[in-house]
């Protein structure tokens, strides 16, 4: 294992990280073909079996050892990357995957084209040594649309796919994280009556209505706090979005706010929601308008063991490798972990280079040294999982 670490190649890591930066796969509009070739690519002069796995102009790279629908181990992550929106916010080309001062520049550095890099890193040191794989063989999906719908994943799963364990690849700071916050996203509308702005007792202004739904989430948000959960902390949610009327001289007859719910493992959709309807409810009574809760996203939360096999094999990588006791902890954001817990019953954990603050933000970046390390630990995972003593 000592040569198989001394082969990991860090010039041909920071390399494959830069060539991923460079290739635009904002998201939306959601544009990962041409990195899903480029990775199939790569993976195929590695030794394995690769393919794009096209679909409704969306784009999966899906490369293996043995056999495309299971796998031993699975390393799952993700193609796609949030818009790099206004380049005036960045003081260097978001696409350029520029290094400087031991850091790699630019979207999607740490979310999560490092991760891939690392990965990839991994498998030519185990190519290098001339490792062989045992077992049911090892999986690379880098799947599309996580940043907005998990199509990719979705789409993976529904196929039949399944795998006895599996690495996420999300920026952890080369934490073992074997949890992660569900997402909801819901729009509550509310509806009240039109009138002229110069009779406004005529009508029943919505935007009151929506307004004072907002402030009471953020007295809500007050008290989910005193909800916990041991790595994850409490659940959070924030109204995100407020669209209001239709004229400057009409009292507004609707009005909607997006609201943002980070839920924990053991929360139910159904009880979330009845919460907004209650607040909801009492707003409406008070207000004379009506409501309605839409649904636009549910991601739910998922942990797994800290016991599982998967979580040994891993801490112990990050011990050889980074030589101190590993921090088992839980990953505040959503990710495609859900789906395999939640859908496909694959123990799972999330671990990679980089620093959730540093995803969606401009001027984002991974050092170099994490991006090795990663790399490191992947291998001594699959090792760990597929190969022999």
């Amino acid at each position: 294992m000592r040569r198989m670490i001394e082969h990991v190649d860090e010039e041909y890591i920071v390399s494959i990280a830069s060539r991923l930066v460079r290739i635009n796969s904002e998201n939306p509009p959601g544009r990962e073909a041409e990195v899903a070739s480029f990775l199939a690519e790569r993976l195929s002069e590695l030794g394995l079996k690769a393919k794009v796995d096209a679909f409704d102009r969306r784009a999966n790279c899906i490369a293996s050892t043995k056999d495309f629908e299971r796998a031993g181990l699975l390393l799952l992550t993700h193609l796609d990357t949030v818009p790099a929106g206004e380049r005036e916010a960045w003081s260097i080309p978001p696409f350029g995957g520029i290094i400087r001062d031991g850091r790699l520049y630019g979207r999607g550095a740490a979310d999560a084209k490092g991760c891939i890099a690392s990965m990839l890193g991994a498998l030519k040191a185990l190519a290098d040594s001339g490792v062989e794989f045992g077992g049911e063989g090892l999986v690379l999906a880098a799947v599309a649309d996580e940043e907005m719908g998990s199509q990719g994943v979705r789409r993976l799963i529904s196929r039949g796919f399944r795998a006895d364990y599996a690495v996420v690849g999300e920026p952890t700071g080369l934490r073992v994280c074997v949890a992660h916050k569900g997402r909801l996203v819901t729009t509550v509308k509310f509806t009240g009556r039109y009138a002229h702005s110069s009779r406004p007792e005529l009508g029943i202004n919505a935007l009151y209505a929506a307004s004072e739904f907002a402030l009471e989430i953020e007295e809500y948000s007050k008290r989910i706090k005193g909800k916990d959960h041991p790595l994850l902390g409490p659940p959070a949610i924030s109204a995100t979005m407020f669209k209001a009327g239709e004229k400057d001289n009409m009292v507004p007859g609707w009005a909607e706010v997006v609201v943002d719910y980070r839920a924990l493992p053991g929360e139910r959709l159904e009880t979330i929601l009845d919460e907004f309807k209650h607040i909801a409810g009492k707003v409406d009574r008070g207000r004379g308008t009506r409501h309605e809760t839409i649904v636009l996203r549910w991601v739910p939360p998922s942990e797994v063991d800290p016991g599982s096999r998967i979580v040994e094999v891993a801490a112990e990588a990050v011990r050889r490798v980074l030589n101190h006791e590993p921090e088992i902890s839980g990953f505040q954001a959503t990710c495609d972990m859900s789906y395999l817990v939640n859908d496909a019953g694959v123990p799972s954990i999330i671990l990679g280079p980089g620093d959730l603050e540093q995803a969606h933000m401009a001027d984002e970046w991974v050092s170099i040294a994490e991006l090795v390390a990663a790399a490191k630990i992947y291998a001594l995972i699959i090792h760990g999982i597929l190969c022999a003593s």
